[in-house]
Parts: structure tokens; C-alpha cells; sequence
């Protein structure tokens, strides 16, 4: 009984191992995978069970030279255990409809699986009252459905790659104010999904600053076996909330804002404030003044231009003025085009 079981747990550790292709696993790496997790097996045992187990599963292999390499299909459906019950296949439905408007194609394409059994699994249940859910649940975002940024499949599968090994790549990569592409070397650091554009952040050779690589900017990326490089207490998390690494901070720090807002502009921040020491005051007329600390930064200047006449910059001088100079250089713009 004790070898049966000991059978199972080896070839379903085996099942959980394989890649899904592009990727894929030699018979000798799911040897030493094996042994590291503590079963005692030989070559010829894993070759064996490998071919055993294609048969069922539906996985494959393909050679390479003396090896063979197995893998997953590519749009293999998923094997549930346990099953994919119906409250969690809504949330991966859900999932779905969100993930599609911030992933390119290639990334949901990976999760196509997941996201196919779930609707088969909600498909079933219409007879309880999560399966009309799929139709009465929508996410919208805020402006123009922007298109997805095209990314090379096999460029991609690379980086991620890079990113999960903690090793470097070398890359050609056209930055958007380079007049042509140039070839870096690239410590992956993590990766940043920011209003549908997939971000790779990390430091160039061994520089102590790190940057923002658009993936879809990349014309061809090369794995290197060289281990990354990490500046530095750096940190995912403090560089985008404290260092407001994707914000754009002006290099004035955090600053004493105050804004009125009229129209009902503003009446949001009073549920979801700009910051933990916000004061809001009700003025005449419906007005709203809002006053918080919060850091500098381009962003914070474009989301108040959003607003247009409905909010007025009482400080900082600094940011008044600059606000009210791209006012005005916008007013020009479009007096001398009043007849079009």
C-alpha cells in the first residue's frame, strides 16, 4: 500500500512539474527535480513513467539530440484536483474581464486554460445562482479603451524567464526618445503592469540606479547565465509607492497641496481621500477645498489638469503656476484655430 501511495505522490509531483511549451523539462532535470524532493527514483523509472503517463494526460515530447524534452501543449486544458468549484470559477471569470484590459494577448494567452475551465464550469451551473453572474458583471476603465502594445510571444517568454531565474539578458531595446535601437545589459528585477503596458524594472550592467523597460519596446532579448544584479536596498514596493518610481516625482518631495474644486469635481476624495492627513472644507456655492500632503510628481499635475475649470490650484506657488502656464498655453492653442 505504502509503495502505491509513494507512486501516486512521485508521478502526480511529475504531472505538476511540466511546463506548459514553449518551455519544457529533460528527463534528466525531472530526475534531479525528484531527488530534491526527497523520492528515490532512477532515470529509467522517470523515463518510464513519463511515457506511461503521456498516454493518459495527453502530454508530450519532442528530441533533443540524447534528451527528451516533455511538456505540456500550449492550450492544454487544465486538470482540476480538486474541481474547480463554481464560486472560485467566478473569480477567475472576473479575473478575466479585468486582466484583458491591463495584459497584452500574449500574457492572457497564458492563462487561457484557467480562464477556459472556469467558463465551462460556470456554463454547468446555471441550475445555482452563481452561473448568471458571468452576465451581470462588467469592469470599465476611465477614458478611451487604449489597444494592447504588441509584444513578441518568444520575447516575452524569455524575459519572464529571466525574471523567475534571477539572471540577466542582453537586449536590444529602443527607448522612445533614442532615434535607434542599442543593445544593454539587463538585470530583471520585477515586472509592473501599469494601464496595460507590462514594465520590467531593473539596473543596466551593474549601475546603481534602476530603470523602466516597456516589453513591448524590445526588438530581441539573449538569456545570459549571469546573475542579476540588485542595487542596493532596492525594493518593488518603495520604489513605486515611496519613490513614486512610476509617477514621475519632479524632485520637490512631498508638498503642502490645496485645491478647490466646484461642479461636484471633487466630492469623490471625500470617500477616498489623497492622503492620511486630508482636510476637507465645504465652501460656498458648493465649492470643496481639499488640502493634503502628497509628493510631487507629473502625475499629480496631469490628474488635476483633468479636472479643467472645475478646480483651482491655491498652493503651492510653484505648481499653481505651472498649471495655470499650461492653461493658458492651451487657451492660445486653440484661439488660433477657431474656425476649424
Amino acid at each position: 500500500m505504502a509503495d502505491t501511495r509513494d507512486t501516486l505522490f512521485r508521478q502526480w509531483t511529475m504531472l505538476q512539474k511540466l511546463p506548459r511549451h514553449p518551455q519544457n523539462m529533460a528527463t534528466q532535470a525531472m530526475v534531479a527535480y525528484l531527488r530534491d524532493e526527497g523520492f528515490t527514483v532512477t532515470s529509467r523509472t522517470v523515463e518510464r513513467d513519463l511515457a506511461k503517463l503521456s498516454t493518459i494526460f495527453g502530454y508530450t515530447s519532442e528530441e533533443d539530440g540524447r534528451s527528451q524534452l516533455w511538456f505540456w501543449p500550449h492550450k492544454f486544458k487544465t486538470i482540476d484536483i480538486p474541481g474547480l468549484d463554481p464560486s472560485t470559477a467566478l473569480a477567475f471569470s472576473l479575473a478575466e474581464k479585468h486582466l484583458s484590459q491591463l495584459l497584452p494577448p500574449a500574457t492572457l494567452e497564458l492563462l487561457g486554460p484557467y480562464f477556459q475551465r472556469a467558463a465551462e464550469v460556470l456554463d454547468t451551473s446555471h441550475a445555482t445562482p452563481l452561473g448568471p453572474w458571468r452576465d451581470k458583471v462588467r469592469v470599465i476603465g476611465v477614458g478611451p479603451k487604449l489597444q494592447p502594445a504588441k509584444i513578441d510571444e518568444s520575447i516575452q517568454t524569455t524575459l519572464y524567464q529571466a525574471l523567475l531565474n534571477s539572471t540577466r539578458v542582453e537586449l536590444v531595446y529602443e527607448a522612445r526618445a533614442q532615434e535607434a535601437p542599442r543593445t544593454y545589459e539587463f538585470s530583471p528585477l520585477a515586472l509592473v503592469s501599469r494601464q496595460g503596458v507590462l514594465y520590467l524594472v531593473g539596473p543596466f550592467w551593474d549601475y546603481g540606479n534602476v530603470v523602466q523597460i516597456a516589453l513591448h519596446r524590445v526588438h530581441s532579448v539573449q538569456p545570459t547565465s549571469k546573475s542579476v544584479h540588485i542595487p542596493g536596498g532596492f525594493n518593488i514596493d518603495t520604489y513605486i509607492e515611496k519613490q513614486a518610481g512610476f509617477s514621475y516625482p519632479t524632485g520637490s518631495g512631498h508638498i503642502g497641496l490645496v485645491l478647490i474644486f466646484s461642479g461636484g469635481a471633487g466630492t469623490h476624495l471625500e470617500e477616498r481621500p489623497l492622503s492620511e492627513d486630508q482636510i476637507t472644507v465645504h465652501l460656498e456655492d458648493d465649492r470643496l477645498q481639499i488640502q493634503a500632503t502628497v509628493l510631487d510628481t507629473d502625475d499629480l499635475a496631469w490628474w488635476i489638469l483633468g479636472f479643467g475649470p472645475n478646480v483651482e490650484v491655491l498652493k503651492p506657488a510653484v505648481l499653481r503656476k505651472k498649471v495655470a502656464e499650461i492653461t493658458s498655453d492651451t487657451a492660445a492653442i486653440y484661439s488660433r484655430h477657431q474656425d476649424i
